[in-house]
């Protein structure tokens, strides 16, 4: 069984056996109206209480604790819809519960060498802004934010510590790790359209949603996801250039298939990116390898150009609508509000100066003339950070951004480099949506930072 879970394949395995347990829940929504049926809660709470029984295992069994790495990276990805702090699925409770127990009993068993993980400086002073954020404002909602941030920031910060501990693994397990990522966020996105009652439909009116979360969500793991396929490509000889190229040209097909525009331009100065590193390393290291990666490059994109003219060029009637429909939800920019943005910008802006200190709290509801109290996301990382969590959170986060990328940049190698980029592309889209404080997206880079610790340390240790 080890042998498995020291596998290069390991990732993957976990990663498919998500998307089953995605899909068995999904296949509960109707096609005409997307009801769920009575049977969704119960299959959910059993695939998380065999996730929690799986992590349980692997913890108390072996002393590598990267086994369950996988497991939690991809388990924010298992729920076919959507839930808050008021309709959390107990169940996540039960599979907490036996993650607990079994990484205790593994700290009995096999002990633990605690050190301070590299990134812990910047992800502490973050999780002290958001369990002061809003403390200044007295309204009902902040006991949202003192029962549901403080047991989230410190969970986080302390699974960040005991892994930063006992996690060591090189660069290539945690590519896997998140390559295996995008392709489950593919396999997700391309399910979920076959599911609709009109795919193509689907598509074009943007309708994409995956229970989790919705296009602009999606988008932003998979530019977190796409430069680790890169570097396996870069890494690997022969047809699995061209395997892993077309993991990663898959990826950036769903993240336009999105219709996020921020995606697709933080894509487009990605992908100039990711090719001028590509050449660069495949030109000093493997010649006859650059042949294959760029045959492929242009293979792929010369047919998915050549399918999409065909699409947008279209006289069939049936079709017709929906290149229409594709060419404005493409093109469509509202320059007057920046597509809606501007409102809640100027309104966050207006919350920031009468709550500068500490902002107004992660779960502080959104009102003004035109919104009715619902939550609303700020729809850009800083200024979300500005609006609940005030000049502290601005100082904190900026701290983590300076304290994550220098420790990548300074005595930089391939590996540091392509992980820097999938901070900087999915943080370029962030500036114009937010990523830092989705859940998912918090995870991924939780357990990406763990898995960082041997890289970064090898190199060179920062602050």
């Amino acid at each position: 069984m080890e042998k498995v879970l020291k596998s290069k394949y390991y990732s993957l395995i976990v990663a498919l056996i998500m998307f089953i347990f995605w899909f068995v829940s999904f296949l509960q929504y109707s096609k005409e109206g997307h009801i769920p049926s009575n049977y969704l809660v119960t299959i959910e709470s059993v695939e998380l209480t065999i996730i929690g029984a799986i992590c349980a295992f692997l913890l108390i069994r072996y002393f590598d604790m990267f086994y369950v790495v996988p497991w939690l990276t991809y388990t924010p990805f298992v729920f076919s819809r959507p839930f808050d702090t008021t309709t959390i699925p107990y169940a996540l409770f039960i599979a907490v519960g036996l993650f607990a127990v079994g990484f205790i009993i593994h700290l009995i068993r096999w002990g633990i060498y605690f050190r301070i993980g590299t990134f812990f400086a910047g992800l502490a002073l973050l999780a002290i802004a958001i369990i002061l954020g809003g403390i200044n404002t007295h309204a009902e909602y902040l006991k949202d934010q003192i029962i549901f941030a403080i047991p989230a920031s410190m969970g986080l910060l302390i699974i960040y510590t005991l892994f930063a501990s006992g996690v060591e693994v090189n660069f290539r397990t945690l590519a896997h790790l998140i390559n295996g990522l995008g392709i489950l966020l593919c396999l997700e996105v391309m399910a979920s359209i076959n599911h609709s009652a009109e795919p193509l439909s689907f598509i074009v009116q943007k309708n994409i949603d995956v229970g989790w979360g919705i296009s602009n969500n999606i988008a932003i793991m998979l530019l977190f996801t796409i430069p680790c396929s890169v570097y396996l490509a870069i890494r690997s000889k022969g047809a699995k250039i061209t395997l892993y190229v077309f993991s990663g040209f898959a990826q950036g097909c769903i993240v336009v298939a999105t219709y996020a525009r921020g995606a697709i331009v933080a894509l487009a100065v990605g992908l100039v990116i990711l090719v001028i590193i590509s050449i660069v390393c495949f030109t000093k290291e493997n010649k006859k390898g650059l042949i294959i990666y760029l045959s492929s490059l242009i293979v792929f994109t010369g047919i998915a150009a050549g399918v999409l003219m065909l699409f947008l060029n279209t006289k069939n009637e049936t079709w017709l609508p929906y290149a229409e429909g594709f060419k404005e939800n493409i093109s469509h920019l509202n320059l007057e509000n920046f597509n809606g943005r501007t409102p809640i910008y100027e309104h966050y802006i207006e919350e920031f100066k009468a709550n500068p200190i500490f902002g107004k709290g992660l779960y502080s509801p959104f009102f003004d003339n035109e919104f009715t109290g619902e939550y609303q996301w700020g729809h850009s990382t800083f200024i979300h950070t500005m609006y609940t969590m005030g000049l502290v959170g601005l100082i904190a986060l900026g701290f983590h951004m300076i304290q994550k990328y220098l420790n990548l940049l300074i005595k930089p190698n391939l590996e540091k480099v392509l992980m820097a980029c999938s901070f900087f592309i999915s943080g370029l889209y962030g500036l114009v949506d937010v990523s830092y404080y989705f859940i998912n997206y918090m995870i991924v880079l939780l357990m990406s930072l763990v898995c960082l610790e041997r890289t970064v340390r090898l190199s060179f240790d920062v602050v």
